[in-house]
C-alpha cells in the first residue's frame, strides 16, 4: 500500500469533503480530530472515511487552523456559531488571530451593550408616589396626607432632569438637549474650518462636520421619534 496514503484521512463535514494528513491533525493535540481511531461510530469503512455533521464552511477554517498554525474567523457566520463550533472541535477561541479579532468579538460587545440597556429598562420602571416619598424623605408627611405644594412638585421637578424616561417633557428636553449639543459642535468646528480655508470656495465641510450632520439626521429620524 502507498504510505503516503496510507497517512492521509478524510472527513466529511456537512457534505463536504476534506482531506488531510494525520500528522496534520496531531499538530493540535486534546482536540477532537487528534484523536480520530476508526472504532468511533462516524467512521465508514466503505468510503474510508469520517462524517461530522457541522458546519463546512467553519470547518475550512478550522482545517486551516490545524495547517498553518493561525485561526482566522469566517465573516460569513456570525460570532455565536463560531463558538459553538469551536467548541464541539474542542478548540480554544481565544487563538482567533488578532487581525480578525476586533471583527469575531464584535457580538460580544452587542451582547454587553444588550444587557445594559435591558437594565436600563428595568431601571425606568416607574416608582410608586410611596418610593419617591421615602426617597425625598417625605415619607410621614406623605402617609399623613400633608405634603406641601412644594413637596408634590419637587419629585417631579428632579424626575424632568434627572429622569429623561419618566415622562413625555423630561423626553423632550433630552432630545432638544441633544439636538443643541450636537447644532453647537457643528457650529464650533464649522467656524474653525472656515478659518483654515480662506480663499478656497467649496472647502466649507470636512469630515467631522459631515459626521455632525448625519448624527443629527439619525436623532431627528430615529432618536426624536422615540423621545417623543
Amino acid at each position: 500500500m502507498n504510505l503516503d496514503a496510507e497517512n492521509r484521512v478524510v472527513l466529511n463535514v456537512g457534505g463536504i469533503r476534506h482531506e488531510t494528513y494525520k500528522a496534520t491533525l496531531k499538530k493540535i493535540p486534546a482536540t477532537r480530530l487528534s484523536r480520530l481511531t476508526e472504532a468511533l461510530a462516524n467512521y465508514d469503512p466503505v468510503l474510508n472515511e469520517y462524517f461530522f455533521d457541522r458546519h463546512p464552511g467553519v470547518f475550512a477554517q478550522i482545517l486551516n487552523y490545524y495547517r498553518s498554525g493561525k485561526l482566522h474567523y469566517p465573516t460569513d457566520v456570525c460570532g455565536p456559531l463560531f463558538e459553538e463550533e469551536l467548541e464541539f472541535w474542542g478548540l480554544d477561541s481565544n487563538q482567533v488571530e488578532p487581525c480578525c479579532w476586533m471583527t469575531y468579538t464584535q457580538h460580544r460587545d452587542t451582547k454587553e451593550t444588550l444587557a445594559v440597556l435591558d437594565q436600563l429598562d428595568l431601571d425606568t420602571e416607574k416608582p410608586s408616589d410611596e418610593e419617591i416619598a421615602l426617597k425625598f424623605g417625605m415619607e410621614e408627611e406623605f402617609k399623613a396626607g400633608t405634603l406641601s405644594c412644594w413637596q408634590k412638585i419637587k419629585p417631579k421637578m428632579w424626575a424632568l432632569f434627572d429622569e429623561p424616561y419618566s415622562s413625555t417633557p423630561a423626553k423632550r428636553l433630552v432630545g432638544e438637549g441633544m439636538r443643541e449639543n450636537l447644532l453647537g459642535c457643528y457650529n464650533d468646528d464649522r467656524k474653525r474650518h472656515l478659518a483654515h480655508t480662506v480663499g478656497m470656495p467649496g472647502m466649507y465641510l470636512c469630515h467631522s462636520q459631515c459626521i455632525y450632520c448625519c448624527l443629527l439626521a439619525v436623532w431627528e429620524t430615529y432618536l426624536l421619534e422615540d423621545f417623543v
